[in-house]
């Protein structure tokens, strides 16, 4: 009988110890989120993202205004914006019955000698503008 109780009583121990041990791990994942949770909420508090890195991009997109390129040619007093042949030939490819969203690739040759643009659209679609 004195076994049985001397074991209980080791038996006790160890769950003790158990225990213990449970209750410093909850008490340490309790920690590890606690620090995580600091960690994760930085920059999302009332004042979230730093402002001063957006602002300095800004003013680096604003330093940076994108312009807005023309090009001509002019060929024996004749004169054509180039943007102004690309706009020819989108309109020439939907009057073909096509949709613009499906352009997907654009090409022009000037030849102005033959006073004539020639384009590519597609790799597919070929067509013929008058460049004057």
């Amino acid at each position: 009988m004195q076994k049985k109780a001397e074991a209980k009583a080791s038996t006790g121990a160890s769950t003790t110890k158990t225990s213990e041990t449970k209750a410093k791990a909850a008490d340490t994942k309790t920690a590890t989120k606690t620090e995580g949770n600091k960690t994760a909420g930085r920059g999302t508090g009332k004042r979230g993202p730093a402002k001063g890195t957006t602002r300095k991009e800004a003013a680096k997109k604003a330093d940076k205004k994108e312009f807005e390129a023309e090009v001509f040619v002019q060929f024996y007093g004749n004169e054509a914006g180039v943007n102004d042949i690309i706009e020819k030939a989108k309109e020439a490819f939907v009057a073909e019955g096509h949709r613009p969203s499906s352009i997907k690739s654009l090409k022009i040759y000037l030849k102005p000698e033959e006073y004539t643009a020639y384009y590519v659209i597609n790799e597919k679609s070929v067509g013929r503008l008058n460049l004057f």
